[in-house]
This record gives structure tokens, sequence and C-alpha cells, in this order.
């Protein structure tokens, strides 16, 4: 069970006897886990959000698992969990219908006074619900991001674990730089104040994550990257699910420059100097930086064929992903590092008031 999920207090009656009665957390707060196909790691991410450590001013309510059809074991895990948590809910759609479709069923059952929305192939740092939600707790943020943060890949003959880690290392140097751009978008976790969440409606034709941070910044919502709620998550497992992923983000921008506006995309969201810093990551990881400069052509070329974007525009895509094991040593490493490196441990921007 998870740590302190109602918190209680005590009062002294007359006779001398000690009853425990529920103390009520301020915010309540839903997790939501979109999944198709991830027998092999939905369990260890429900573990992770079960156990993790909670503060007295939040609740976790409910922790809902959205399977989209999934064929595989992903139902019969989560059953298999609920039975010992509660709070677990399998939502089952009978069709795939896409994760948009999923976030949207989402904002439908839920009341929480915060959603967040964990990829089902993630695992959860220490102390990250707690990071990531206090800027809920504060009263400002409309929108968090976590910290993700991409293991390493150690050694391979895989040139796509090599080419995903250095996109990894050049993001974050970008967000680091100019934290509201469009390299800051990452719809793998992300959490939502019931404010914002509450006007919401994913189109399938667009990516859930730009959608949502584009709406974000066009209604001049507060946006934090806590960079401190950190969130483990791993490489894709092929060259063709690495020129994928970036195929899709290609699409998805286009789409979006149509729905939002080319000034918001290409202006306000552009990178000053983002091809020094390129270069800069490359003298520095000069073997993830060629196989990152092999696999991105790769994906530019699928874009210009048009491979995939029949199922992008209904809202289906993925790929493949295997169980995260994480070492201690890992773990240690990055949590101290991006510590020490910011202090509180956010990025904000606004365009006004939530």
């Amino acid at each position: 069970m998870a740590n302190r999920v109602t918190p209680m207090t005590s009062r002294v009656i007359l006779w001398d006897t000690i009853e425990d009665e529920p103390k009520l957390a301020a915010v309540t707060v839903d997790i939501v886990i979109p999944a198709f196909n991830e027998g092999s790691c939905i369990e260890g991410l429900l573990n992770d959000v079960i156990m993790a450590k909670q503060d007295d001013w939040f609740q976790i309510q409910h922790i809902y698992v959205v399977s989209d059809a999934s064929t595989d074991q992903t139902d019969d895990i989560v059953q298999q969990v609920a039975t010992r948590d509660q709070r677990v809910k399998l939502i089952r759609k009978q069709e795939r219908k896409g994760k948009q479709d999923s976030i949207n069923l989402a904002f439908s059952v839920t009341s929480a006074d915060v959603l967040v929305f964990i990829d089902a192939d993630h695992r959860l740092g220490k102390d990250a619900l707690v990071n990531l939600l206090r800027y809920f707790h504060e009263g400002q943020a409309a929108l968090a991001q976590g910290g993700l943060v991409r293991v390493r890949p150690g050694f391979t003959l895989n040139p796509a674990k090599y080419a995903a880690y250095f996109d990894w290392i050049l993001v974050d140097k970008v967000r680091r730089q100019k934290p509201i751009c469009w390299w800051s978008i990452s719809g793998s976790v992300m959490a939502l104040s019931r404010g914002f969440y509450q006007h919401l409606s994913l189109p399938s034709s667009l990516a859930d994550d730009q959608f949502i941070f584009y709406s974000c910044i066009q209604q001049r919502r507060k946006f934090v990257w806590a960079e401190d709620a950190i969130f483990y998550y791993g490489p894709p497992e092929s060259i063709a699910d690495f020129s994928h992923q970036w195929s899709r983000y290609f699409f998805y921008t286009n789409k979006s420059r149509q729905y939002f506006g080319k000034d918001l995309i290409d202006e306000d969201m552009s990178v000053p100097g983002l091809w020094r810093t390129i270069m800069s990551c490359l003298l520095r990881h000069p073997l993830c930086g060629l196989m990152w400069v092999l696999c991105y052509g790769i994906s530019r070329v699928e874009f210009m064929l048009g491979v995939n974007f029949e199922e992008y525009e209904r809202g289906f895509f993925g790929t493949r992903a295997k169980p995260l094991r994480i070492e201690a040593m890992e773990r240690r490493r990055h949590e101290t590092a991006l510590l020490m490196q910011s202090k509180p441990g956010r990025r904000e921007g606004t365009r006004g008031d939530q």
C-alpha cells in the first residue's frame, strides 16, 4: 500500500480512549496511465506510483490505467495490482482510438484538483510526485512537466540507443537555455490543474503534448518545467522506432502551425543558436552525436516520404518498450546532479495569470 494514503490525526474523547479520524488533504490528485500493449512495463510503474512518497497537503485518489484495447496481458496485470490497492482502476476501451482519445476519456471521468499523466514505460525517481505536485500546492501552475532522464545506453551495438541518449542530452541543454520553446514539449509526464484541463478537448490529428503545451501558452497560463521531479525513460529499441518518433514530431508540428498559427510555433517557440548548441554537444559526445545525425537524417527522409501519416492522423503511434531497470548508482547520479544544477528546481513561463 502507498505511504500515508489517508493521513490520520488523533483526538481525545471523554472516556479517555483515542479515536482516529481522516484528515482531508487540501489537493486531490488522480494519476492516469495511457497504455497500449504495455504488459512488460505496466506493473513496474504501478508499483512505483503506489509506493511513491506523498505529503500531507495532497492525496492520490485514483490511479487510472486507460487501456487502448490492449491485446497483450496489460489488462490482466492491472486487475491483479488492483487487488492490492483499491485506488488502481482499469478503464478498458473496446476499440483502439489512440492516446488523445484516452486523455479525453480521463478528462471526462475525473474531478481531481490535479491530473497527472505518466507514460506506461516510465519509472519514478525519488520524491518524483512530491516535487512535481508542489507547484500546484503553491497555487501557481496550470501545467507542469516532469524532469525526464534517459537512462544511459551502456555498451551496445544498437545505434538507436546512442542516438536517443544524445537526443536527451541535446534537448536537456536546450531547455536550460530556453525553457519555453518547442523543445520543452513532452507529454510522457505532465500534470494539469483542474481549471486548465476542464476546458480541454484533444483532436486526434494533433499530438497530445503539443496541443496541451501550446494551449497553455496561448491561454496565458503558467507552465513549469519541474526538473527535480525525476522520471526515467528508456531508449527506442531500433532505428525504425527512433525514426518514427521524429517523423511523427515533424508531422504534428506542421499540424500545430495550422491550428495555433505560425507566429506562435515558428517565432515564440524557436530556439536561438540551435545549431551552435547541436555542434557543442557533438564535440562533447562524438559517438552518440554521429549516431544521432544518422538516425535523424533517416527520420527526415521518412517524413518527406509520408510514411505512417494515415496512422498519425488518427492518433495512432507507439514504439516498442522493454522493462526499465535503473541501477541505484544511476538514480543517485542524476538526482544529485540535477538538484545541484538548479535551485529550487523549476523553470517557469507564463503569458499571464493562471
